[in-house]
């Protein structure tokens, strides 16, 4: 059985309806794809690419991107013949606690439609996530700019006071959002960051740009 990442996890256990919101759309307005380049890591040690050919082998929409990361992580990623939720996930652990996870997953969403899903979603989300964990807190949920994007943010505070068979305790805050490629407003991908409080990730400005999972984060580049 795929081990699903620890935010994934919780929103497809309180939630029948997350960000992952599926849109049909024609198939004339998805980007034309371009050969794909030979790409090395320059950061890490090791370097994930997504192409085409794999996303119909784990039946998942078409992307193309690259994501670097070291040997210290916990890595998951998608696998042939079982429901694949993401792409990617890391988990950094410290003392057999999840300091922080990352994972780039799925998403059919357009940006038309952001702000209008975006907003129906988080509330759903957050709902169910109060009646799970009573001590859930809304952080932020709205627009807001990510990375040079301006796309729908879900940011939200647990705590886990008893530890998991995941390895998560303490308090942890959640951080979704899309991002998209620059040539096409189709097919982003899903964001999601879960950080613990000894992480150096404190607030949702941190997200993406702080500790390993941001270092990771920062070596993504959509394959155009």
């Amino acid at each position: 059985m795929k081990k699903i990442p620890f935010l994934i996890l919780i929103l497809v256990f309180i939630s029948s309806c997350n960000f992952n919101t599926k849109i049909e759309l024609p198939k004339a307005e998805t980007a034309e794809l371009k050969p794909f380049p030979k790409i090395e890591p320059s950061t890490f040690e090791n370097i994930f690419i997504v192409d085409e050919n794999k996303c119909e082998k784990w039946n998942l929409p078409i992307t193309r991107f690259k994501i670097e990361f070291p040997n210290n992580v916990k890595v998951d990623s998608a696998k042939i013949g079982i429901e694949n939720y993401d792409y990617i996930s890391f988990q950094v652990i410290e003392n057999d606690i999840v300091i922080e996870e990352f994972s780039i997953g799925y998403s059919d969403r357009s940006r038309i439609f952001e702000k209008e899903f975006g907003e129906k979603s988080a509330e759903k989300i957050l709902t169910s996530l109060k009646k799970r964990f009573p001590n859930a807190k809304e952080l932020y949920k709205g627009m807001a700019e990510f990375n040079g994007q301006t796309n729908y943010q879900l940011n939200a505070q647990i705590e886990i006071k008893e530890k998991t068979p995941q390895n998560f305790i303490g308090i942890y805050q959640m951080f979704r959002t899309h991002y998209y490629p620059k040539t096409t407003d189709f097919n982003p991908v899903n964001l999601s960051w879960t950080a613990n409080q000894n992480s150096e990730i404190k607030n949702k400005e941190d997200f993406g740009i702080k500790s390993l999972s941001g270092e990771i984060w920062k070596t993504f580049e959509f394959i155009e």
